[in-house]
Parts: C-alpha cells; sequence; structure tokens
C-alpha cells in the first residue's frame, strides 16, 4: 500500500493517531466509513418481532393497493436489491416483475421516477461520525419530501399510479384498506399482537411497515469488514478504487456510511435535467446511496443511465457549472479504463448480497404475495 492510499484510509477511519495531510484526503466531512452496528427506530416505535412479523406481511400484500393487484414488494423485490431494475416502475394494472413487467394496455399507470432501494434506509441520513437526524427525521424519496419511514409508507398507498388506482380518491384508500384489514381475523390478531389493540388503523399500518423495512439491512460488505480491521476483506483492486473514489472528488457528495450527503442537488442526467415528474425544480435530486450500486441500475431518478460505464461517462462530460459540488470536482476526467476497473471493483465492495430475500408462502388476505406477477 503506498503512503498516500495508508492515509487516506486512517483519515476514512477516522483514527486520530497518525497526523496526515495528504491532500487527497477528504476533510472529516467528506470521508465514508462503516455503517453503524445499530439498527435506529423512533421511540414511539421501537421495533418489535411482531411488528415485524406484521409489517412483512403487509409489505407483501397487494391488498394495500385499491385493485388488489399490486404490494409494495412489487417495486421492491429482493430479486432486484429491493428495487425493481426499471428505469421507470410500473404500478397498478401492470403484470410481471422487474425489467419484465409492463403497464395495462388499457388504463397504463407508469410512475416517473426510479425506485429506490429500500435497504439500508434506516440509516438515511446518517453521516460518517454515525450521527443521525433521528429516525423520525429521516429523508425519504428522491426530493427528501418525506420524513422517516413510517411517513414513506403511506405516500405509495395514496399514489393514483403507484398503488391507489382510480377506484378510490386519496382520502378514501387509506380508511378503505383498514376496513379491508378489519375483516380479516388473522390480521387482527396480528395487530393486536404488535400494537395491543385490535384496531386496524393507519398508523398502526405504516408503524408496522417501517418496522419491517429496518430489518432489510445489508452491513456486511467486504468494505464494511475492511473498515472495521479487516486489512483481507477487499483486493488490491478495490482498494485502489476506494483511492480513486476519494481522490476524484466523488466524495463531495457520496460521503457517509450510506455514500450519500442526503443533500439536493442539480444533476443535469437524461429527462432529470427537466425536472420530470419532480417535486423540486429544475431536476434537484437527492444524492442517491451507493450502497449495492451493482445490483440497483439504471441510474439516477429517471433510470436514464443503464450502466456504471454510462454514468463514468455521463460524469466525464457533465455541465460542472450546474451543482457547487460539480464545479469543486478537480480530478482528471475522463476516467481511463484502468481507473473504471478499480472503481468498479470498489462499487462491488460496498455491494453486500446478505440480505433478507424471504418471501411469505401466504398472506392472511388469500392473494398473492407481491401481485400480479405470473
Amino acid at each position: 500500500m503506498t503512503p498516500a492510499i495508508r492515509c487516506l484510509l486512517v483519515a476514512l477511519i477516522g483514527s486520530t493517531s497518525i497526523a496526515c495531510v495528504d491532500p487527497l484526503v477528504p476533510p472529516p466531512d467528506r470521508a465514508v466509513g462503516s455503517l453503524p452496528a445499530r439498527v435506529p427506530s423512533p421511540d414511539d416505535n421501537p421495533t418489535t418481532a411482531e411488528k415485524v412479523t406484521l409489517g412483512r406481511l403487509l409489505f407483501w400484500d397487494p391488498i394495500l393497493s385499491g385493485d388488489r393487484d399490486v404490494a409494495c414488494a412489487t417495486c421492491h423485490h429482493p430479486d432486484f436489491a429491493y428495487a425493481d431494475g426499471r428505469a421507470l416502475s410500473v404500478g397498478v394494472g401492470g403484470t410481471g416483475l422487474g425489467p419484465a413487467r409492463v403497464a395495462s394496455t388499457e388504463s397504463p399507470h407508469g410512475t416517473t421516477r426510479n425506485a429506490m432501494s429500500v435497504l439500508d434506509t434506516a440509516w438515511n441520513g446518517v453521516n460518517v461520525r454515525g450521527e443521525s437526524p433521528g429516525p423520525a427525521e429521516a429523508p425519504m424519496f428522491w426530493d427528501n419530501r418525506t420524513l422517516s419511514l413510517e411517513a414513506q409508507a403511506l405516500g405509495p398507498i395514496r399514489n393514483l399510479d403507484e398503488m391507489r388506482g382510480t377506484s378510490f380518491d386519496d382520502t378514501q384508500i387509506v380508511p378503505e384498506i383498514s376496513r379491508r384489514l378489519s375483516e380479516i381475523p388473522e390480521y387482527v390478531a396480528l395487530f393486536e399482537a404488535a400494537f395491543g389493540s385490535r384496531d386496524v388503523t393507519e398508523h398502526a399500518i405504516v408503524r408496522a411497515i417501517a418496522a419491517f423495512e429496518r430489518t432489510l439491512v445489508a452491513r456486511d460488505s467486504s468494505f464494511d469488514r475492511y473498515m472495521l480491521g479487516d486489512e483481507s476483506a477487499m483486493s488490491p483492486a478495490q482498494k485502489r478504487g476506494l483511492f480513486e473514489f476519494v481522490a476524484r472528488g466523488c466524495t463531495r457528495c457520496h460521503s457517509g456510511p450510506m455514500f450519500s450527503d442526503f443533500r439536493l442537488h442539480t444533476i443535469p442526467a437524461g429527462k432529470a435535467r427537466h425536472g420530470r415528474g419532480s417535486h423540486t425544480p429544475g431536476g434537484v435530486m437527492r444524492t442517491a446511496s451507493l450502497r449495492n450500486v451493482t445490483r440497483t441500475a439504471p441510474y439516477f431518478q429517471d433510470g436514464s443511465h443503464a450502466t456504471l460505464d454510462d454514468v463514468f461517462t455521463f460524469y466525464a462530460h457533465v455541465d460542472r457549472s450546474a451543482d457547487p459540488d460539480l464545479a469543486g470536482i478537480d480530478a482528471p476526467m475522463p476516467i481511463d479504463f484502468g481507473a473504471r476497473s478499480d472503481l468498479e471493483a470498489f462499487f462491488t465492495a460496498i455491494s453486500d448480497a446478505a440480505y433478507d430475500t424471504t418471501v411469505p408462502d401466504r398472506l392472511p388476505s388469500g392473494l398473492r404475495p407481491g401481485g400480479a406477477i405470473p
């Protein structure tokens, strides 16, 4: 290992035992690190086994959609690292799974955003020091418009194209879902076990789903083990890729344990440059987490870049005047083949397949887990 790389890694790990003045070492707020050992949960929704059991079933049950044909798991499926492998998701009325999913010809309901993975979202907002805004303030969606996994769970249920459909308006759908679940004795018993009440409320539904989502973690990557002291966990190419990642300024935005600063940036990528479907102006979007990046293509908020190679090419030619952090990148571009290869090796090091891939054998509703999937 070269002195510069060793110096870099000491800074990333956060050691104060060695002074380091190498110019390639990022300031502390732009360093990266392993995921915290503890999964946070809000004070008013501590994670319990009973909530997780209920939340898992609700996550997979299409009874939560207006026409009982699409579930949370339809667009956040373990086969695609809890995303869906599509540029833009297909919601109600669609059939199939992942890239093979197709919209209804009679009443198509395509979304305007790429489905973000829900893996590790329990740590949304965490910085390199392990500090977070707290689970009740964790930013969600591409535009940070919602805070907390509890609030996030409600968004797709109320969305016309994702889960609600045309049979109900956004004020009717949640009472309808509560009514449906209340009529299933097995679900009523599960809600009572989880919350001590047989009442099936909106509050209880989203708390159960959020509790389950907090169990969807992938924190045993090669990178995490390396940062915790296992020198053999990463290959030489992966270590070189880590050095390239920092040296080229990627940590200006992709910092912290989640490889995201969770701030909004103007990234003129594909349709995103026009702000298509955006709740924020001009294509402004949150820095995407790079956790499991090799398993969550395509990339950007509109899925406009199919491969990592496409992303490298994009950043080699991006208009750096679009955002202050883009303007601040002064590393050599374009990225040559060797550097790309090392960066891709590093990205495999921050991708971890050891997450929960369990699919329920059955649902209390009697519906098919995941919805209309052939």
